[in-house]
């Protein structure tokens, strides 16, 4: 046990305290006892967790001391150096696995004495086996870490030392490369495939324009590791072999260019801090940063070479759209819009109606002035995608909240006025007791709406609720 301490003080940087805690706690005493008497116990995980503590029960993200039993059902204390198998794993095992899969695995399997008496066929399949998986293990890598990785063959020494001297290459190491040539072609189609408006199409929560800076801002940095990827002596090698052979796989696989994405996260930076000032600002001010932003996209549309299109611009529209609404949203706080006070709950409408209002004026005043961004003798592109597509989403919000604001807090302040109504004359007092009852009425009807579950704002429910709404208070 004291060489077992002394190995995980060195190992996981132990400090004494930590171990005391640990093996103070009766469940962590049981444990270390069943591994060293009980055969059903072949293994011992110990890791450091947050704070030095130490730890035996898995997920662990920090470097684990892993210790197995070698074919004992008790350890004996006079013998246990040879009873029991010590390692290290990393807490990140992804990056170390290739690694171990080509310079231990295939080393072992590669040396002729480990196989004398396997057939050429066994020892072939185990190579597909072991070219497969490291090729999967280095692919999720490169997912796990947002980026794609390439991966290189098992037998790239065999090839980098092929020289084009009438020797003849082997089958299984064309065969391997080619094999790997086909996946690096599938894995560049599916990144220059990629699509933005994926994200607005698939999300619950629609996406604001940070989204698509960000997916350009990626798409550009992957592409250009491919590219390095690609560029690298190793993979030029390869590429020669098939080249020299005539392989057909030689003329389908092509260098990758980065211009589109390098071009269009050049153009789209500026709007980083537009949006987050528009992020920050508090709702009623953020009208006054429209104007900017107008002028910035314009500016995008007239300058890029990739990005002038219109279902790029009009996806960016719908982004920025859809930032709006939230701000105006979370501005407005729909659980409590009618429980507020009418004055402030109608200041709070109107300035959100003011904000869409203002963003669609501005479009369309930008929409009409586009060629002035031009330089002169330059080829304009005009807006000419329909507005509605931009504001679909933004019209049923308006569409709402203009209800909301004519059909119920405008009809609202109007009873409240009732409440000062003083009727003379010979049928005063009747008409006083029918304005008293309506009014009465009136504030049952809104204590209902206000105690009520309704999200006025979530238009996808039935828009005839805020007008049965009106009609009750009218009626």
């Amino acid at each position: 046990m004291e060489d077992l301490i002394k190995r995980a003080f060195c190992v996981l940087r132990l400090k004494t305290d930590k171990w005391n805690r640990f093996i103070g706690a009766e469940e962590n005493q049981k444990i270390l006892l069943d591994f060293l008497d009980h055969i059903w116990s072949d293994r011992l995980l110990l890791f450091t967790g947050p704070g030095g503590t130490l730890h035996t029960s898995p997920p662990w993200k920090s470097k684990l001391l892993c210790v197995l039993k070698r074919g004992v059902k008790r350890v004996n204390r006079h013998a246990f150096r040879s009873q029991l198998r010590l390692g290290e794993v990393t807490g990140y095992p992804m990056e170390h696995l290739p690694v171990v899969i080509s310079e231990v695995i295939l080393c072992v399997l590669s040396n002729g004495l480990n196989h004398e008496e396997w057939p050429r066929v066994v020892s072939d399949d185990i190579h597909r086996h072991l070219e497969g998986l490291r090729s999967r293990v280095v692919t999720l890598r490169g997912q796990a870490e947002g980026r794609t990785l390439l991966p290189l063959p098992l037998c790239l020494e065999r090839c980098i030392s092929f020289r084009l001297d009438g020797w003849p290459l082997d089958r299984g190491l064309l065969y391997s490369i080619e094999t790997l040539v086909v996946q690096w072609s599938g894995q560049i189609w599916t990144i220059l495939r990629k699509d933005s408006s994926v994200a607005l199409r698939s999300a619950d929560h629609p996406p604001g324009p940070m989204v698509e800076l960000q997916f350009w801002a990626t798409q550009r940095e992957n592409l250009l590791g491919i590219q390095e990827q690609i560029q690298s002596p190793k993979v030029e090698q390869i590429m020669e072999i098939l080249r020299s052979v005539k392989s057909s796989y030689y003329s389908s696989f092509n260098a990758i260019s980065v211009l589109e994405a390098e071009d269009i996260d050049l153009y789209l930076r500026p709007l980083r801090r537009l949006i987050s000032s528009l992020e920050e600002k508090a709702f009623p001010q953020v009208e006054s940063l429209l104007a900017p932003l107008f002028h910035t996209l314009c500016l995008v549309w007239s300058r890029s070479q990739h990005y002038c299109c219109p279902q790029r611009m009009v996806l960016l529209l719908q982004e920025f759209c859809n930032m709006l609404i939230e701000k105006a949203i979370v501005y407005l706080i729909p659980e409590e819009l009618f429980k507020m006070e009418l004055e402030e709950g109608v200041e709070r409408v109107q300035t959100a109606i003011s904000a869409l209002q203002s963003f669609k004026r501005l479009f369309h005043a930008h929409r009409q002035r586009i060629s002035q961004y031009y330089q002169p003798g330059q080829a304009v592109k005009l807006w000419d995608f329909p507005a509605s597509l931009v504001f679909q989403r933004t019209d049923r919000v308006l569409d709402r909240l203009l209800k909301i604001e004519v059909g119920l807090f405008a009809c609202a302040l109007d009873f409240l006025k009732l409440e000062r109504v003083e009727l003379g004359g010979s049928r005063g007092k009747l008409l006083g007791e029918m304005v008293f009852t309506m009014n009465e009425e009136f504030h049952d009807r809104w204590r209902a709406l206000r105690e009520s579950k309704y999200d006025p704002l979530d238009y996808t429910k039935e828009v005839g609720r805020t007008v049965l709404i009106h009609t009750a208070l009218t009626g």
